[in-house]
């Protein structure tokens, strides 16, 4: 048996430069004057970083803005990290810092909360409106009777004890990352909290739990309250991905009115 050995001829490649690594970031944390389960938080680093916020026990969880106001439902103590890299760069780098929340959030049943745990909410006809900014309706607003019959029978219900949002969707609910089509689902209850004053122009928001919806499962569980009365519930939030993640641009308006 004969073998043949073919020879490889060793090549060679230019080293890339991926720059150095980014040095430690710096931000600072401070509380809200009169609120203490508020903070902001402001990336202090001098360059033009990609950036990433991951806050424990907060909302919102995750932020990519270089401020931001969180809000902490629950006292504690909770780890703030910064991670920023460049564009091309070489890695990573992090910074952590620990916020003190001394209480829970305390919410009198008038008012807001009072409006908004009296009743369960349906989705109105007509009800959904989507642009690219907040408050636009440039890409779509939903005709009379435009909406997927499985929406009719939705029930949105916010309780005061234990301050519980209960989905209720009668065992389907619409799912847009297979084409907006009815599909078998069965929602948590989950905790939710009203943040007063820190919408888009200062508007009260919901905060729901990550993951958790109203509307479709393409819209994020920050709330901002347009309006709110007896008889109706209008709200707007921005898009998110199918791991419940905010992501941009897109903006909902949801319409509900009261059983």
């Amino acid at each position: 048996m004969v073998s043949f050995f073919q020879s490889c001829t060793s090549t060679s490649q230019k080293d890339i430069d991926l720059g150095p690594l980014p040095g430690k970031p710096e931000f600072s944390v401070e509380y809200v004057p009169g609120d203490s389960n508020k903070v902001i938080i402001t990336d202090l680093s001098q360059g033009n970083f990609i950036r990433l916020w991951n806050i424990e026990g907060g909302q919102p969880a995750t932020s990519t803005l270089t401020s931001d106001t969180i809000v902490f439902s629950k006292k504690g103590d909770y780890n703030i990290t910064l991670y920023i890299s460049q564009s091309g760069g070489n890695g990573t780098a992090f910074n952590s810092k620990q916020v003190h929340i001394a209480n829970d959030v305390t919410l009198p049943c008038s008012g807001t909360m009072g409006l908004l745990t009296g009743n369960c909410g349906v989705a109105e006809a007509g009800a959904i409106t989507v642009g690219d900014t907040y408050g636009a309706s440039n890409w779509y607003k939903s005709p009379a009777n435009g909406l997927v019959p499985s929406q009719y029978d939705d029930r949105y219900c916010f309780e005061f004890n234990g301050l519980k949002f209960d989905y209720q969707n009668q065992g389907f609910t619409v799912n847009p990352f297979i084409g907006y089509v009815d599909e078998a689902y069965t929602p948590v209850p989950g905790p939710f909290f009203i943040s007063t004053g820190t919408g888009p122009n200062g508007e009260d928001q919901i905060i729901l739990t990550k993951g958790q919806f109203m509307g479709t499962r393409d819209s994020y569980s920050e709330l901002t309250i347009v309006k709110l009365t007896e008889t109706e519930l209008v709200i707007r939030t921005p898009f998110a991905d199918k791991n419940g993640e905010k992501v941009t641009p897109g903006w909902f308006e949801f319409k509900y009115i009261a059983e």
